[in-house]
């Protein structure tokens, strides 16, 4: 298809990709190296992002060890830690291969200022050197550490929010629903799902409508999959639950989901099929609070600072997870 007319983004969004567009279009898959993806996106999401709000107590920690290590990054705003506080649990975007700590940084900062709660940001281990179900593992076994640091930190892992944007977004829900993600001792009282990614078995409409002239595009997401899931294993994993969470919603015996707050976009690959699961988990009897701009892009958190919708966005998401926690 021809190239989504420039008058037809969001005006707060306008700006952005009339410059992208005027650079070459180049986008993560066009980068000469993963590397160089890597650190494009770092330097785009510093450039574009909100302004870091100070938190009161910030702290990596080290989980694992060998090959198995990642880390979490702990946001605290509060001055009293009281153990009936619930806590997020945020997974970063990137297409499981690119993204960290950083990129989400100020993401997580706005989140953890206006909800008042602990915010533990995931920087799972990445594809292609650690391939599908690494991310996943990784996210899991964080939850497990919230919950075995609860009672030190003042958290009440029974009252846990799953957020994430794009991969992350999928990630989210997985660890929201999906059994083999479940852990024992914790319950996921919200999720929060930012233009997530839902279906690597198939392409939906959205991956023709949105093929050029946006950072994400339907190559883009191709080049994803490609670098995240391992060559030998790679068509059953495209049907595995946890990377295709759309697949167990559309299962005759789905069951309810904890509450949703779910944003999808217009101009992004990824809406079709995140509308279309808003609206399975919905009918399995998930309250879910759907958000559609028609007008924007993918990325609007990473760069929120330039792009209003995303700021605005963010406190939509704080005001649900304080209404659900």
């Amino acid at each position: 298809m021809t190239i989504v007319p420039i008058n037809v983004v969001a005006a707060d969004q306008r700006e952005l990709v009339a410059a992208f567009r005027a650079s070459g279009s180049k986008s993560f898959q066009d980068a000469e190296s993963m590397a160089v993806s890597r650190q494009n996106y770092e330097v785009s999401s510093k450039a574009n992002g909100l302004a870091p709000d100070p938190i009161a107590h910030v702290e990596d920690v080290t989980i694992g060890s060998g090959d198995e290590v990642f880390k979490v990054r702990v946001y605290d705003p509060r001055a009293e830690r009281l153990a009936t506080d619930g806590v997020i649990v945020f997974a970063h975007g990137g297409g499981w291969v690119i993204g960290s700590l950083e990129t989400h940084d100020a993401v997580c900062r706005r989140l953890s200022t206006l909800t008042g709660l602990p915010v533990v940001a995931i920087d799972y281990r990445l594809g292609p050197e650690f391939p599908f179900p690494a991310a996943h593992v990784d996210s899991a076994r964080a939850v497990e550490w919230i919950r075995d640091s609860a009672t030190d930190r003042g958290w009440d892992a029974q009252r846990i929010v799953t957020c994430g944007d794009s991969a992350g977004g999928g990630i989210a829900t997985a660890l929201a629903f999906e059994p083999s993600m479940l852990v024992a001792g914790t319950a996921v009282a919200a999720q929060v799902l930012l233009y997530p990614v839902l279906d690597l078995s198939a392409e939906s409409a959205g991956y023709a409508r949105i093929t050029e002239g946006f950072p994400l595009t339907a190559n883009t997401m191709r080049w994803f999959a490609q670098e995240f899931l391992d060559p030998a294993t790679a068509e059953a994993d495209r049907a595995d639950h946890r990377v295709s969470p759309l697949l167990a919603a559309r299962e005759a015996n789905a069951k309810a989901q904890p509450p949703a707050w779910i944003i999808t976009l217009g101009l992004d690959p990824l809406a079709d099929e995140a509308l279309e699961y808003s609206q399975l988990i919905a009918t399995a009897g998930t309250h879910v609070e759907l958000t559609h701009l028609p007008g924007n892009a993918h990325g609007i958190f990473t760069s929120a600072g330039k792009i209003q919708a995303g700021e605005d966005q963010l406190a939509r998401a704080a005001e649900f997870i304080t209404r659900m926690v």
